[in-house]
């Protein structure tokens, strides 16, 4: 417990050191990942067959059980359109996706669950002087902002805020108490390379950063000049 909270606050001060914002936010994507189906098989397309009056595709996950579906049916939230030679069509979050073989399921959802994120996308542009002025008042970060691991399975996917009032600083990002961060440039909270993504803001001229509110994922860019 004592080497999880050291690690949790040396996190903060390594994110408000280089932005604030990334403190506040700290991974989308979505984005940019989603979560939804974490548990479920991850099907990849082995095959397809094209008939006179039907076609099917198999598909077969990570323990080796197979799945043939017909057009209409439905795997992991996602309808088949259509069967191709070399490819399935698949429709999730009403938009049409092309499903190659050896491909899988959960690329397609990610593809999705990424491009529904663009539609709430926000970029903030901040002055570098203010950031440092503000990095320097540690006690005024730990008051103004909190964060809780989110723990599944025994593992971290995710930081929960909290304690953000109005008119502070916290809340200038655009950020919620509740607010959930799932990734920090593309980098998801529950990857082993989360805290080196993190430690090397410092030499990236943009940081982006995936948070789930209320099942909605926002990506929120910020910029320093």
């Amino acid at each position: 417990m004592f080497h999880l909270s050291h690690s949790i606050i040396r996190l903060i001060s390594i994110l408000f050191k280089h932005i604030w914002p990334t403190f506040s936010l700290l991974a989308i994507f979505v984005l940019l990942t989603s979560f939804s189906y974490a548990n479920q098989p991850d099907w990849i397309l082995s095959g397809t067959f094209l008939g006179e009056n039907n076609a099917h595709a198999m598909l077969v996950d990570e323990n080796g059980d197979e799945l043939l579906l017909e057009l209409g049916d439905d795997i992991q939230g996602c309808d088949l359109l259509k069967v191709l030679q070399d490819s399935a069509k698949l429709k999730c979050n009403d938009k049409e996706y092309i499903l190659s073989l050896r491909s899988s399921v959960g690329d397609i959802l990610l593809q999705a669950e990424y491009e529904k994120s663009l539609e709430n996308r926000v970029t903030i542009t901040l002055s570098k002087s203010e950031v440092a002025d503000y990095v320097k008042e540690k006690q005024r970060l730990v008051s103004e902002i909190g964060f809780l691991p989110l723990i599944e399975d025994e593992q971290i996917v995710g930081f929960t805020l909290s304690k953000i009032q109005p008119d502070t600083k916290a809340a200038s990002l655009g950020l919620y108490n509740g607010d959930v961060i799932k990734a920090v440039n593309d980098v998801p909270a529950s990857d082993p390379n989360f805290l080196q993504t993190v430690q090397e803001l410092s030499v990236v001229p943009e940081v982006t950063i995936q948070v789930d509110r209320n099942g909605q994922m926002m990506a929120y860019t910020y910029v320093l000049e």
